[in-house]
């Protein structure tokens, strides 16, 4: 797939010949995907290095000099082109798709952009979507030649092989966690005070069972488990398994799902759920996307956790764009929860929040060779019914409502080593604060690992 422009000439060549080269490259489309686009004249030589790189079929070379070149300040058309035919070859579908998206707001690469994005959701599994976009390609180009291969992809596609079934990411880390848990919802649960060196293995895989990947039954299957050095008592174990439809309707892709999952810790059970999960997600131009989610979650608390039984509901929305070469998302999550709380003879427990969280993130593409992520989260909790807490004489019983306030953040640093592995660095801090003490706590994380998609 990856068609690029030949070597850029003079601005009279470039005008008489752009439609001979373009066709040159739709038609070794079939044959040899994309060469990238000469860089311009005023361009780093990082980029001409990118465009040596990528004819002599060095993909990863060619991507980390793009990359420069834009870090460097060169932000063109023919760049973002580049980026995406080498992410193409790379086989990194998703970073393809936002480097082409970027390009359709421009008239003069509109057509090719969407040409180009047809070919990259084909190689990423969505058939249907791929002809959408030939189809758009082809009424919309003045180009004859492109008119003609986006004809020609959309009429082959009707008798397309059926893309792959199965996909599945495996990774096994290391690291250091200050403050061990009995849950990810410390908060809720509870927290040991106590630091210890861990290993964490997890697995996650999903099947299409029946129709395509535009509309289809599709399977999922997820383990982790997570042994501390010297703290078993909280070693973890969790699966969870569950059957979704999923579909794409033009920009707009749907999920409706049920699922089955167990948390253990140290070898007991903490809980059970039973959820259902519905999710939407529409593409934007340039790159950007909107994205809902409600979750319904029956909980059943394992021996000495009963106070967990219940229900929980979460209501979440988020937008995703791009800027200046970085993925950024920001969004806002509402959590209501009804669990039998704790009722300890005079004392309650109260084990039922009602949250509100905003969150962001920001993706960087090349930070010194490396795939770099930050995420921040601020939340705010208030419990449904007053604690009632045995203070002593002369005080007594005293009911106090809850409320915390959570913050944090986390990095990430990913860096490709050979298909299908990359290496992987993650820190993560948080800290709780309460109106009662007792539930105030930090945490931090610190773990590497490797990682394969398959």
């Amino acid at each position: 797939m990856r068609a690029f422009i030949r070597r850029r000439r003079t601005q009279k060549e470039k005008t008489s010949g752009f439609r001979l080269s373009r066709f040159v490259v739709v038609l070794l489309l079939s044959i040899v995907p994309w060469q990238p686009v000469r860089a311009a004249a005023d361009g780093s030589l990082a980029a001409e290095q990118g465009v040596t790189a990528f004819r002599a079929g060095d993909y990863q070379a060619a991507l980390r000099s793009f990359l420069d070149a834009l870090g460097e300040g060169l932000d063109t058309p023919d760049l973002h082109y580049n980026l995406g035919a080498t992410y193409y070859r790379l086989q990194r579908y998703p970073e393809a798709e936002r480097e082409f998206q970027a390009l359709t707001p421009d008239p003069k690469w509109a057509a090719l952009a969407r040409y180009n994005l047809g070919l990259t959701a084909q190689r990423a599994g969505r058939p249907q979507q791929a002809m959408e976009y030939f189809e758009q390609t082809h009424r919309t180009t003045a180009d004859p030649n492109l008119r003609a291969l986006a004809a020609t992809a959309f009429e082959r596609l009707r008798g397309a092989p059926p893309s792959p079934q199965a996909s599945a990411v495996i990774s096994l880390a290391s690291g250091y966690d200050s403050n061990a848990t009995l849950s990810p919802d410390a908060a809720t649960v509870g927290v040991s005070h106590q630091g210890d060196r861990f290993v964490e293995a997890l697995a996650a895989a999903t099947h299409l069972l029946a129709g395509s990947t535009e509309r289809g039954w599709v399977a999922h299957g997820s383990l982790v488990l997570r042994k501390y050095a010297d703290l078993h008592q909280f070693d973890v174990a969790g699966s969870r398994a569950g059957l979704s439809h999923e579909r794409y309707w033009g920009r707009v892709q749907t999920s409706a799902g049920a699922y089955f999952d167990t948390a253990y810790i140290g070898g007991d059970r903490l809980e059970q759920g039973t959820s259902l999960d519905a999710q939407a997600s529409s593409r934007l131009d340039a790159g950007g996307e909107l994205r809902g989610r409600y979750q319904f979650r029956h909980v059943a608390g394992g021996g000495g956790f009963e106070y967990l039984d219940g229900r929980q509901q979460r209501l979440s929305a988020e937008a995703g764009f791009t800027l200046a070469g970085a993925l950024l998302r920001a969004g806002y999550q509402f959590e209501l929860n009804h669990r039998r709380d704790l009722q300890q003879g005079s004392e309650f427990l109260s084990a039922s929040p009602t949250r509100h969280a905003l969150f962001a993130s920001v993706a960087l593409r090349n930070v010194a060779g490396w795939q770099a992520d930050a995420r921040g989260e601020y939340r705010v909790s208030r419990y449904r019914d007053p604690d009632l807490i045995d203070a002593g004489l002369p005080l007594g019983i005293l009911e106090v409502t809850r409320r915390d306030r959570r913050y944090g953040f986390g990095l990430r640093a990913d860096r490709r080593l050979s298909a299908p592995w990359h290496l992987f660095m993650d820190y993560s801090y948080y800290r709780n604060e309460s109106n009662l003490d007792t539930y105030d706590y930090s945490r931090q994380q610190l773990m590497a690992g490797i990682e394969a998609s398959l």
